[in-house]
């Protein structure tokens, strides 16, 4: 097969493969699930005054029980209630309200079957609410509200729970940050402890991680030129906590700060995205360079630029992907979210604003949000943000790799039989089955609707060939000896999952016109030349006949008279 060939017919397979998602043949390939995609999602308030996924420090998302989960502000009033992200993308309120008068949306920490949650009153006192899981019911419940700071301070505040259970709670305002906790499950709260005095004028933002065996709290100190950090050990009094500069210098310091940690044997890392205050020169107020402070494990800090001024990025967050060992930067750029990625191993980013992760499509996004927990197979890649023209949510999903399938022993349920199968011959020799994705359930899965299968046994005549992963397969069924003079096959499509079970089988039969019509013409052309050839030397060899008697001396033909009678004698 020449390499010209070769490719015409890797494009007929791919476009065959391509037809299936819009209901011609096969659907697209595996990899496809690499590209985000972007759903609509529901309206909130315009009674909010802000856009309800602000707080960069704050994560409004977590992500248990196979699907994701989020505090959203409702349609009407200031109610805040826990939505799950549904199979078909859209999210679906439970009978979890969280607050019924809402300031500021606030932060989620997901911990087991229990999800720690701090939300501000329109009054701005801060509440600490617990909520706890129903699996059978698969609901949230409200099992715990306590207030926290009855202070009236607006500033988003961020929770963390230690090693030993202690959950923490802290924020910085524009003349301080401070931090207290709680022993009890959040039923009550210590005394508030100051870390730091700021004197910017103008609000700060800080936020809280659990770490190895410490908790730590970042914060810009805009007055400073700095960003600072404290950490408490545990066990210690709570008063006592290490202090160290994680940046100092002209403009690096801005009130933008999102804070992440790498599990590694060798001790926790500590990624944070934050923003520097150096907006003039491109005169936009909102503009600023990126950069992610890094701690190594045991302490020391080091800058790590993200994007420039002139990128024009904004509200930051970071979140940390352990399947393919990367960390995410999400952020605002004109009417949509990028991304900007870089490896765990090596944290260098690449030039550039980085790749449209929510697409804005006109609307005017901002404010993404993600979840605490790092990122993994199950759960792929949420991020949430705000719309605050038309006062609508959107968010966009991803897949992060294809999840390795886990054999389940309590699993007796077949998926569902493959769509829209088909089969076409593409030359007189191959043929190409392809069909649209089975489903091994009805959970939540990026990007896609249902939970792939493991994969599809494809079979000839009823002989097993192949066991493939992809929605497509090239055949060549006259290379079967038996097959050899055959023009008919039937092929059978069956999906599997990873606990073996097997769907309904799919067949359907396709005929290959030109594998042995061809025969059949040639050999009857052979058959009419020779009997042709026949009737053309039959007629020479008549036409030479002739002709050679033609040539000859005529012979002169005899000439008969009748006897005459004697002539009697007298």
């Amino acid at each position: 097969m020449t390499r010209r060939s070769r490719a015409l017919r890797l494009c007929l397979v791919g476009l065959l493969a391509a037809l299936a998602t819009t209901g011609g043949l096969a659907p697209a390939a595996a990899d496809e699930g690499a590209v985000p995609r972007t759903y609509q999602g529901g309206v909130y308030s315009r009674s909010y005054p802000v856009p309800p996924t602000q707080g960069e420090n704050q994560s409004k998302l977590w992500f248990h029980a196979d699907a994701w989960w989020a505090l959203l502000v409702e349609p009407t009033g200031r109610s805040l209630r826990v939505f799950e992200l549904m199979p078909d993308h859209t999210w679906r309120a439970t009978s979890a309200v969280v607050n019924n008068a809402v300031g500021d949306v606030g932060d989620a920490l997901l911990d087991g079957d229990t999800v720690h949650v701090l939300t501000r009153r329109s009054d701005a006192s801060l509440d600490y609410v617990r909520l706890t899981f129903d699996a059978a019911a698969r609901d949230y419940h409200v099992t715990q509200t306590s207030l926290v700071i009855s202070r009236k301070s607006p500033s988003p505040a961020t929770i963390a729970k230690d090693s030993a259970g202690t959950l923490w709670v802290g924020y910085a305002n524009a003349t301080n940050v401070v931090v207290t906790h709680s022993e009890d499950g959040g039923q009550t709260w210590d005394r508030v402890v100051t870390l730091a005095t700021v004197s910017s004028g103008t609000p700060e933002a800080g936020e809280l991680v659990a770490f190895d065996d410490r908790i730590g709290m970042l914060w810009s100190d805009q007055a400073a030129h700095a960003f600072r950090f404290a950490s408490h050990r545990t066990g210690d009094d709570p008063t006592v906590w290490t202090h160290e500069v994680a940046a100092s210098g002209p403009t690096v310091a801005d009130n933008h700060v999102s804070l992440a940690h790498i599990p590694g044997s060798a001790g926790d890392i500590l990624v944070a995205a934050v923003k520097t205050s150096d907006a003039g020169r491109t005169g936009d107020n909102a503009a600023g360079a990126i950069n992610m402070l890094v701690r190594k494990p045991g302490g020391g800090w080091a800058t790590v630029p993200v994007s420039t001024v002139a990128d024009g990025l904004n509200d930051p967050v970071v979140q940390v992907d352990l399947v393919t060992r990367r960390v995410h930067v999400f952020a605002t750029h004109d009417v949509s979210i990028v991304d900007k990625t870089a490896p765990l191993d090596n944290i260098r980013f690449a030039p550039g604003i980085g790749e449209i992760f929510v697409n804005g499509t006109g609307h005017q996004l901002s404010d993404p949000t993600t979840a605490k927990a790092p990122a993994d197979a199950r759960s792929g890649l949420v991020v949430l943000a705000s719309d605050s023209h038309s006062f609508t949510y959107r968010h966009a999903e991803v897949a992060l790799t294809p999840p390795t399938p886990v054999a389940d022993p309590a699993d007796h349920t077949p998926p569902t039989p493959p769509s829209a199968v088909h089969a076409q011959a593409i030359s007189p020799e191959s043929v190409v089955v392809a069909w649209s994705p089975a489903n091994d359930g009805t959970r939540w899965f990026p990007g896609e609707t249902g939970v792939p299968v493991a994969g599809y046994i494809v079979a000839r005549n009823g002989k097993q060939l192949a066991t493939v992963t992809s929605t497509a397969m090239e055949d060549e069924p006259r290379t079967a000896d038996q097959a050899a003079y055959s023009t008919s096959f039937e092929y059978t499509v069956t999906a599997v999952d990873a606990s073996g079970n097997r769907s309904a089988p799919v067949t359907l039969s396709v005929e290959l016109p030109g594998s042995q019509q061809p025969r059949v013409l040639v050999i009857g052309a052979f058959v009419l030349l020779g009997l042709a050839a026949l009737i053309i030397v039959w007629h020479l060899l008549d036409r030479r006949a002739i002709a050679r008697a033609e040539r000859s001396p005529r012979t002169p033909e005899p000439v008969f008279e009748e006897p005459r009678s004697p002539t009697p004698v007298s």
